[in-house]
């Protein structure tokens, strides 16, 4: 019991509140910059790569709980805010979308594994781990039991961030001729109804949570805000401020990420790691055309739901893009499920048979 209150009062702790303070305004000095460029997504891009450059030179303070806490529920309350009877008009399409969703994860990981496997000369399970979109704390855990280098295969899950939140925008935009949606200019709620709807949202994310699932504070907040909203008792949007305020506090927290990152060797392996991304974000493009073609459903969109990895950046660029961020959130979290169902039985293989080549190196 003691050590449970101690690790919820270290939770809260204030103590390094000046230090996130300051991270937090390089992230936004980041994010504004972007924005004054008119760089598509710019809030949000913008503070991850200004958080996470700072730590070329210098440590930035990571954010604490509350703060972490603060930005997912704040985004998925934006996210879940734009959901009404109309929002579900993609939803015919879900099962087929789907379906095509797990063929792409699996033709990126194998597009990118041969990059690695062909080009770079890594050995097959290192390249397979370096190349499967997402789970990434699983995949550099286990990284070390089947013999691959794990600093490698972080730098490359890592660099994929990169990547994802300053080019992806630009893809995005360059489709769609610049003609985007712009959620955050429709009516806003005020601020009776965004503090309980924050409020609950908290509650159902920390259910989500608890409950074991993957980002469940931003999935818990985005269903608490979807409810209230497409019952009526919220009928705007959230103000601009506190979308961007939600993006910059959520790309400040993405940028400390790469505290420790290893810089130089990246830029050791920036070939084969810009091949790798990629290729798989290839592969992205050519099943968002499919979708678009043959199920109605936005390049922008499909695009979005289809990149290979990060689904919190991803579904709050879609709600900062203008695209149909529920769409894309529903894709990311079937994503989720799919690679943390089925990757351990993978490696559990892959482990055997490493044990059998030790055995057969032994005899």
């Amino acid at each position: 019991m003691a050590g449970a209150k101690d690790k919820i009062l270290k939770w809260l702790s204030l103590k390094t509140l000046p230090g996130e303070c300051l991270t937090l305004a390089v992230g936004a000095f980041g994010g504004l910059l972007f924005v004054f460029f008119h760089i598509p997504g710019g809030s949000m891009s913008g503070s991850v790569v200004a958080v996470a450059l700072t730590t070329t030179f210098a440590k930035p303070t990571q954010l604490g709980g509350p703060l972490r806490v603060l930005a997912l529920s704040t985004m998925g309350m934006a996210i879940g805010s734009v959901v009404g009877p109309e929002t579900f008009s993609n939803m015919a399409a879900y099962p087929g979308t789907m379906a095509l969703m797990a063929l792409c994860v699996v033709c990126m990981t194998l597009a990118s594994t041969l990059v690695w496997s062909w080009l770079m000369g890594w050995p097959p399970a290192m390249a397979l781990l370096s190349s499967v979109p997402g789970s990434m704390s699983y995949i550099v855990s286990v990284s070390m039991s089947l013999g691959a280098d794990a600093a490698k295969v972080a730098v490359v899950q890592m660099s994929r961030v990169i990547f994802l939140v300053t080019v992806l925008p630009f893809i995005v935009v360059w489709e769609s001729g610049g003609h985007l949606g712009v959620i955050s200019h429709a009516h806003a709620d005020t601020l009776h109804v965004l503090m309980p709807t924050l409020a609950v949202g908290i509650a159902v994310g920390a259910l989500f949570t608890w409950l074991g699932m993957g980002g469940g504070m931003l999935f818990g907040s985005l269903v608490a805000s979807g409810v209230i909203h497409y019952l009526g008792y919220g009928e705007g949007r959230v103000p601009g401020w506190v979308l961007d305020g939600g993006q910059i506090l959520l790309g400040s927290w993405v940028g400390t990420r790469f505290i420790g990152f290893d810089w130089r060797l990246f830029g050791k392996i920036c070939i084969g790691t810009t091949a790798s991304v990629g290729a798989a974000m290839g592969v992205s493009v050519v099943f968002a055309m499919v979708v678009s073609t043959f199920f109605g459903v936005s390049f922008g969109t499909s695009l979005m739901a289809y990149a290979p990895g990060g689904q919190d950046a991803m579904m709050v660029l879609a709600l900062s893009l203008g695209v149909d961020p529920i769409f894309v959130s529903a894709h990311h979290l079937a994503r989720y499920f799919l690679i943390n169902l089925t990757l351990p039985f993978i490696v559990a293989r892959m482990l055997r048979e490493r044990a059998a080549e030790k055995s057969g190196e032994a005899a």
